[in-house]
């Protein structure tokens, strides 16, 4: 497991994950149903504080966060069937411990999702810019696929919606728009309704940037 340089390091990474992982096998029995946002922050709670606080302040502490968590979670799914102990489910959106059927696990051999997340060294790989690209493609494709989803909003509500105004960059707005999401989803308290109304704000603003 070659993701750090030196061998303590080495060595502290996977105690880390040794730990990380026996926390997770701990909360899924104590409650078999989680999403990705609640498993991040009961592990940024007591009793565990795994995760800082900061864990999703930005785009690439927010990736290594994720992909840690993922990591030992497929780890985790590996060593159950191993013991034939339990099934897990693993998804952004539901992460379920689900009682172990024999057979079932050989339907998921091929895994591309799992040979991801068990190689660290994508971890190490993956740098600031790698992670902006990433999310700027995955943006930019939400806008294809909704192209004029923001056309018919009056601009002042749009600039509402967003909680900014300008004069603005499109770097910013996009910025703004991850954080409006993150805020306004469901798991924290919002609603798909919020998000769909500030979506629309975000092509609006877009729009109007282009336009100056």
């Amino acid at each position: 497991m070659q993701v750090l340089h030196n061998s303590d390091s080495v060595l502290k990474m996977k105690e880390d994950i040794e730990i990380l992982t026996q926390i997770l096998a701990e909360s899924l029995e104590a409650k078999p149903h989680w999403t990705e946002l609640q498993l991040i922050e009961s592990l940024q709670s007591p009793p565990y504080e795994f995760f800082d606080k900061e864990a999703l302040r930005d785009p690439l502490t927010l990736f290594q966060t994720h992909f840690l968590l993922f990591h030992c979670l497929y780890k985790l799914r590996e060593r159950w069937r191993e013991q034939q102990r339990y099934e897990l489910f693993i998804h952004t959106l539901n992460i379920e411990c689900q009682p172990w059927r024999g057979g079932e696990s050989a339907l998921a051999e091929n895994d591309p999702l799992a040979d991801y997340y068990l190689d660290l060294n994508q971890l190490a790989r993956t740098s600031e810019a790698d992670v902006e690209s990433m999310l700027d493609d995955f943006w930019q494709r939400m806008g294809h696929s909704s192209a004029k989803v923001g056309t018919d909003m009056p601009v002042e509500d749009a600039w509402l919606l967003m909680e900014v105004g300008p004069p603005v960059t499109r770097a910013f707005i996009k910025k703004q728009y991850r954080k409006l999401v993150h805020k306004y989803h469901p798991d924290k308290g919002g609603s798909v309704a919020k998000m769909q109304q500030v979506q629309k704000a975000y092509h609006r603003v877009l729009e109007v940037i282009k336009e100056e």
